[in-house]
């Protein structure tokens, strides 16, 4: 792949020459937030519903990014033209920005603002495994609304766990035994008719993705329900999958239990086609 050129703070650098300033609050504290954008033949994919959900995070951390949607769209839609990738995936970070302070939570300075673009990655083989892990063993940071908080250390180091028990993603149990999601990833299932999701009300981040599988589902004839489901039930369930901006919607199993994925494959195709549709 040729020389990314990323923009930092105004301006646009080469990957090499690429460079987050040590004492930027994102690098020194995880203090910030982040969006990942996709994008389908260099059209962006519901980019409004991403800074919504990004204007909503940022209040809650009382910050204040100014700078209008419309600019961030604009930074969003220069990346891929400069970059000249065609289907991908843009990430942007908002941090607190420069701390010059001894006490950095009063820093009040202009937040920090990156955008960093990749081609979508190939598609493992699917279904892919999953594993369910406990979130008391994992430093999660859980706010109510979720947000996409910068620091996801306890989210990477679930990852890992779950690389070694082969499995392509975690999905988290709460201390009350219910299905939260994966480390990165939003998780349903299917049981009859019903299509069912943890609620939000569990800490769950609300998934653009996720969002846009809800409104799909209604064409296929599925109910949708959020639900507190337990560890126990699961192996009552007749499908599952995974879903997230980056992978769409990936079935999945886990040890000692599988599914065809009937429904599963219907929502695949009528979400491609909703991704691959003009704006």
């Amino acid at each position: 792949m040729a020389n990314i050129i990323f923009y930092i703070n105004g301006k646009w650098v080469h990957e090499n020459n690429a460079k987050i300033p040590f004492n930027d609050a994102g690098f020194l504290y995880g203090d910030g937030l982040f969006e990942t954008v996709r994008f389908q033949n260099r059209k962006l994919f519901r980019p409004q519903m991403h800074i919504d959900r990004l204007r909503s995070g940022l209040k809650i951390l009382s910050l204040h990014l100014p700078i209008y949607d419309d600019a961030i769209v604009a930074i969003l839609e220069q990346s891929i033209e400069k970059n000249q990738i065609v289907n991908g995936l843009l990430r942007m970070i908002i941090t607190r920005g420069f701390i010059d302070k001894v006490f950095p939570w009063n820093h009040t300075g202009t937040p920090g603002l990156y955008v960093s673009i990749r081609p979508l990655s190939s598609e493992p083989e699917i279904p892919v495994k999953i594993v369910f892990l406990k979130e008391s063993s994992f430093p999660l940071i859980r706010f109510k609304p979720a947000i996409k908080s910068v620091n996801y250390l306890g989210n990477m180091l679930a990852k890992k766990e779950a690389e070694k028990q082969g499995a392509f993603e975690p999905v988290f149990i709460n201390s009350d035994g219910f299905i939260t999601e994966g480390a990165i990833r939003n998780i349903f299932f299917i049981k009859g008719d019903k299509l069912l999701s943890p609620g939000l009300d569990l800490g769950v981040l609300p998934g653009i993705m996720r969002h846009s599988i809800i409104e799909i589902s209604k064409k296929t004839g599925l109910t949708f329900s959020e639900s507190h489901i337990h560890i126990d039930e699961i192996s009552g369930m007749d499908e599952a999958f995974i879903s997230s901006t980056g992978i769409g919607i990936f079935p999945c199993y886990w040890e000692n239990w599988s599914s065809n994925h009937t429904n599963t494959k219907i929502l695949r195709n009528y979400l491609t086609d909703l991704i691959d549709a003009p704006n």
